[in-house]
C-alpha cells in the first residue's frame, strides 16, 4: 500500500438510477450522500511526499473522513482479498455482498472507481450461499451496484431473487412473513427486514405496483409480529408459538429495518414509518453504548457473523441522519457516530489495520473490521453533511 492515499478519481459521478417523484425524504438522503464531498469534513492529510517520508507522521495525522475510508479499504484489498479477486478471506458468504454494498457506497461518495471491478467480481460469486437471508443480501447488493451501473441484469437478478422467495417462502404461519431457511424452521427478523427493504427498493427501481404492495404488506406484518419489543429494539425472531423469542437485539437487525422504514415512508409519503425509524435508531444507540465511544454487540463474544453487524447498523444510521428527521435526532446520531469513528480511527495500527471492536481492548483485526470501519467513516460523513467544517 502506498504511504499516502492515491488521488481520488475526478470521474464525474454517475447519477442514481430509477428515482420516483414520491421519494421525498429518502431521495434527500441519497442525494446528500451522492453530492457530499467528504474532504471538507475535518483537516487533511499532510502533503503526500511528507507522509511518504515519515509513515509514523501519516499514522498520527488528522485526516478527512474520506481519506480515513480510503486508507481503511486498502488493507481489505491488499491483506484479505483472495487470489481469484472475487472474495475476501474469512468472510461468510453473505458478508461478501455486504462488502459489495460498502464498496458501492465508497464509489458514490468518492467518485473513484478503484474498487469497482472487485465489487463486480464479488457480486457474481454466489458460492456458499445458504438460506433466504443470504439470497436477499445478494438482491440488496444487486440494487446497490445498479445505482452505479444502471444494469438491467442486476435489477433483474434482484427481481428473480425476491420473486422466488415471495412465491415459495411467504405463508400463513404466524400470520405471514417469510421463512429464514429453505426447510421452513424459523421466521426471524433479518430475513423479513431484508424482504421488506428489497420490495420497497424494487418498487423504486421498477415502479411495479406488486413490489409496493409487498413492501406495505411486509411492514404491516412485521410491526404486528411482536419482534419489536417494549424498548423499541428488534429481537432476533419468533418462537414456535409465533411469539418474540427474546433473542438478542443484534445491531444489524436494527440497521436493516431503518433502511426499510425510510423506503416505506418515502413511497407512502407518510412520516410515521420514519418516526418509527428514529425511535429504533435512538433506542439502539442507548442499548449498544455502555460508555461514551464504546460499542457492545449483544449476544456475548462476536463470532464471524457478528463481526460485521455493526457496519450494517451504522450505514443505516447515516441514512437516517441524512433524511428529514428532526434536528435533535440528527444531532444525536451525528455525535454518536463521530465518537465511534474517533475510537475506531485512533485504535488502528499502522497501515490503517482496524479492529472489528473499533477499539484496542481487545484489538482483533479482520476483514470485517475494515468493512465496518469504512462504513462507519462514511456514515459519519453523511450524518455531518449539513455542518460547516
Amino acid at each position: 500500500m502506498p504511504a499516502c492515499p492515491a488521488p481520488i478519481s475526478s470521474r464525474p459521478e454517475t447519477p442514481m438510477a430509477c428515482t420516483c417523484s414520491s421519494m421525498r425524504s429518502y431521495k434527500q438522503a441519497i442525494r446528500t450522500m451522492t453530492a457530499l464531498t467528504v474532504f471538507a469534513l475535518g483537516a487533511f492529510l499532510p502533503a503526500p511526499n511528507a507522509c511518504a517520508k515519515n509513515p509514523e507522521k501519516q499514522h498520527n495525522a488528522i485526516v478527512s473522513l474520506q481519506d480515513q475510508t480510503t486508507l481503511t479499504l486498502h488493507p481489505l484489498m491488499n491483506r484479505y482479498e483472495t487470489a481469484n479477486h472475487s472474495d475476501w478471506r474469512d468472510l461468510h458468504a453473505w458478508q461478501r455482498f455486504v462488502t459489495v454494498s460498502t464498496l458501492s457506497d465508497y464509489e458514490i461518495m468518492s467518485r473513484s472507481t478503484r474498487f469497482h471491478d472487485s465489487a463486480l467480481r464479488a457480486l457474481q460469486n454466489r458460492q456458499g450461499l445458504d438460506g433466504n437471508d443470504d439470497d436477499l443480501w445478494v438482491a440488496q447488493a444487486d440494487l446497490d451496484m445498479a445505482r452505479l451501473t444502471h444494469s438491467p441484469a442486476q435489477i433483474q437478478d434482484a427481481r428473480r431473487i425476491f420473486n422466488t422467495i415471495a412465491s415459495k417462502y411467504w405463508d400463513g404461519r404466524c400470520g405471514g412473513g417469510v421463512w429464514w431457511d429453505h426447510a421452513r424452521t424459523y421466521k426471524n427478523a433479518i430475513t423479513n427486514e431484508l424482504f421488506l427493504s428489497t420490495a420497497a427498493r424494487l418498487y423504486r427501481f421498477t415502479h411495479e405496483q406488486a413490489y409496493r404492495d409487498w413492501a406495505l404488506k411486509s411492514w404491516s406484518w412485521f410491526r404486528h409480529s411482536g419482534m419489536i419489543d417494549a424498548d423499541n429494539l428488534i429481537n432476533d425472531g419468533l418462537d414456535n408459538q409465533c411469539r418474540n423469542n427474546g433473542g438478542p437485539a443484534y445491531s444489524y437487525n436494527q440497521g436493516v429495518i431503518l433502511d426499510g422504514l425510510l423506503e416505506i415512508s418515502a413511497l407512502t409519503e407518510d412520516g410515521a414509518p420514519q418516526q418509527t425509524a428514529s425511535r429504533i435508531a435512538l433506542a439502539a444507540i442507548r442499548a449498544f453504548t455502555p460508555s461514551p465511544g464504546t460499542f457492545q454487540e449483544p449476544g456475548g463474544p462476536m463470532n464471524t457473523d457478528a463481526r460485521i453487524f455493526r457496519g450494517i447498523f451504522v450505514r443505516a444510521l447515516g441514512h437516517v441522519a441524512a433524511s428529514e428527521v428532526d434536528n435533535t435526532t440528527r444531532t444525536r446520531i451525528a455525535d454518536w457516530l463521530s465518537l465511534q469513528a474517533r475510537s475506531a480511527w485512533h485504535s488502528r495500527k499502522l497501515d490503517a489495520l482496524t479492529s472489528d471492536t473499533w477499539n484496542d481492548h481487545p484489538f482483533h483485526a479482520s476483514a470485517q473490521g475494515q468493512i465496518t470501519a469504512a462504513s462507519l467513516f462514511m456514515a459519519t460523513a453523511l450524518s455531518r453533511g449539513t455542518e460547516t467544517p
